[in-house]
Order: structure tokens, then sequence, then C-alpha cells
């Protein structure tokens, strides 16, 4: 959500840069509401800060009018830096480039769209890390490829804000009753008998009103002393129901061994998983192509009529390329029990009619199960 926030943002922002406008906070979320067709409220450009800071400078002005005079009253502007890379690399003390000047292109905008993306799955790897901290489960960040099954995306904490800057007060702010009446007594050039009194009655009140509060702390600090809850005794781990009576050796043999799996499902790369993936529908393949020859009753039948027979017998929708390579993994794993020849120009496929199919896909499963447990 707040990525595509940000892509109107910066879309809105780009277009009223380029044309030299003044881009003010009321303006840009007219058009960035018009865009997404929802509220855009300040809490987004204070979370697009939190998460770049260096997008955009923001600077409170004094209103223009009609013809170009400046009023008292202030706006908030925001104005995209066009030279961020050298704000990054100040910040990660690098080396600086040239500055960049000119308009903000398609070029630029998707590399700012790319920053911000990284920024935020940055911050929901820091989350993946407090929720392995609290697993205790130890995994170097560079090795994680996946994240944990039991840890919800959707459900992390929201982003945190960055306030931005203060808006000036375009005149003296009173805070108390005697700076009021101070300044009452200048604009209104009071009587100075009348004047006197109300400035007595004014430090009484404030006199009272300190001794009340400070009444209050002493009151709320004897409560605190005199009412301190024990300390809670330490929880004990939660035992499933189904676990429960369980000898406690088993059980942490049980747990450890459920983190070491999780540890090897979040470092697989992709050509682990793809293989793994692969594996589990071997056993179903092998099983259908024995199948269509047993209802064909031929020893060999063309590569492409059984892809044919496959894709419309397989279970949900399976692309015929994926069957292929699952055939001609079969033609490695099954140690001859399925071959796949070529004779001039077409591949044809024979399978053992002799062969041991239970046996066939005992051992896929074995195969799979090894890979399942080792982590390379």
């Amino acid at each position: 959500m707040l990525a595509e926030v940000f892509r109107c943002t910066d879309t809105v922002v780009s277009m009223l840069y380029n044309r030299q406008e003044r881009i003010v906070y009321d303006k840009l979320a007219k058009s960035v509401q018009d865009m997404m067709r929802k509220n855009f409220g300040e809490k987004y450009l204070k979370q697009i800060k939190c998460v770049f800071p260096q997008a955009y400078l923001y600077a409170w002005q004094k209103v223009l009018g009609k013809y170009g005079q400046k009023k008292d009253d202030h706006e908030l502007t925001i104005l995209p830096n066009l030279d961020y890379k050298n704000s990054i690399l100040k910040e990660e003390g690098g080396p600086t480039e040239s500055k960049v000047r000119g308009k903000m292109g398609p070029q630029m905008m998707i590399e700012r769209r790319n920053i911000f993306h990284n920024s935020l799955l940055q911050i929901v790897r820091d989350q993946h890390k407090e929720f392995l901290k609290h697993m205790d489960l130890h995994v170097d960040d560079s090795k994680i490829t996946r994240w944990h099954k039991d840890f919800d995306v959707e459900s992390c904490r929201e982003i945190d804000t960055v306030d931005l800057p203060e808006k000036p007060n375009s005149g003296v702010k009173l805070t108390t009753a005697q700076e009021v009446l101070e300044k009452a007594s200048d604009i209104f050039n009071l009587n100075p008998k009348l004047g006197e009194s109300l400035m007595e009655a004014a430090k009484k009140l404030q006199k009272e009103k300190e001794e009340k509060e400070a009444a209050k702390a002493a009151e709320k600090a004897k409560s605190s002393v005199t009412s301190s809850p024990a300390p809670p005794p330490a929880k004990e781990p939660v035992v499933p129901k189904a676990l429960k009576g369980i000898n406690p050796k088993l059980l942490e043999k049980i747990r450890a061994k459920e983190a070491q799996k999780a540890v090897l499902e979040m470092t697989r790369d992709e050509g682990q998983i793809k293989k793994i993936k692969q594996f589990r529908r071997l056993p179903n393949v092998a099983r259908m192509t024995r199948a269509v020859f047993v209802s064909e009753k031929k020893a060999s039948l063309m590569l492409e009529f059984v892809l044919k027979k496959l894709v419309q017998s397989y279970p949900g929708n399976v692309e015929k390329t994926i069957l292929e390579e699952d055939l001609r993994v079969l033609n490695t794993e099954t140690k001859g029990w399925l071959r796949i020849q070529r004779v001039r120009t077409a591949d044809y496929v024979q399978v053992n009619a002799a062969g041991d199919i239970n046996a066939i896909c005992q051992s896929l499963e074995q195969t799979l199960k090894s890979m399942e447990n080792s982590s390379s």
C-alpha cells in the first residue's frame, strides 16, 4: 500500500516540478487522492520520509496571493531531491557523484521507486529477524531466501513516522494567564490598578494549579510504592494439546528438528526449491505415464502423444514444457524404467512394463526426502 502511495506521490511531484509549478501540500494531496481514489494525509508523507528520507525536501513558505504578494500565513511546500544519490552516499560514507540538474525523467522515477521498495523490504527483513530471534533461530541474513513459514508478512508492524518541519508561528504564542494579561495590558492600555489586581489573581490561580499538580504527583508515587505488584512467575513454554503427556526430552528433540527444517527451508536457493517441487510431482507423473501405456497397450509411444495425455489427465493446470522436463528427469532417475529415445525427427518414450511402479515411486520419494533434509 505505501509503495503505491509513493509511486502516485512521485508521479504527481514529477509532473508539477517539470512544469515548474510550486508544489504545496494541499495541491499534492488532492492530486494523489484523485489518482489513488483513497484519502491522502500527512501521515503518508511522514511514513515516506521514514522509509526514504532523501526523496523530498520539505519547507514552510509564506502563502502567495493572487498577484504574487506574500501573506503572513505559511504553507508546506515539497520539492523533489534530485541529488538523492549523493545524500545517500554521504550518509554511507561513500564517494559522491556530480550533482543532477534538470527534470525528473522516467529512469530517475524508476530508480527512486526501486530504492523505496528496497527500503521497505529491509524494514520487513528487520522485523523477520526479530521474529527469528523470538523463535530462538539464528540464521545468517545473507543466506535467507524465504520468509519463515509462520511469519505473516501481511501482519507486520505499521511503518514508523518521521516528523515534518514545524510550522513557524505567525504571532506570539500565549501559554499562561499572566502572559495573556500582559499582552492585553499592552493592547488595551488597561487601568494600572485593575491590571495589578488581575495580575495578582492570575498568580494566585497559577500557584493553586501548581500545588494541585504536586499533590497528584506525590499521591501517584505513594500508590506505586505501596501497591507494587510481585514479579509474575516465569511462563512455561506452551505445549500443544496433542503433545501433552510426552516426555520433555522427546519434545525438545521434536522442536529442534522443526527448527532445523525451518532453517533449511529459509536458506534454499531458487534452483533447490524448483528441484524439490519437481520431485514432489514425479511419483504422480510416473504412475500416470504407466497408465497411458497400459491403456494404449504399446511398448513405445511418441513423446508428443504422451505429453498430450498427461496434460489432459493431470490434476490442475500444468504446462506441457514442465511435464516434458519431468519425463526427462524420470529418464535419468528411474534406472531404465522409463527411456526417451530419438528416432529420426521424433522422440519416443518407452516404459518397462515388468518394472514395479511402487518401487519406482518409493525410490523417488526417498530421493525427495534426502533433498528436503539436505542444505546443499
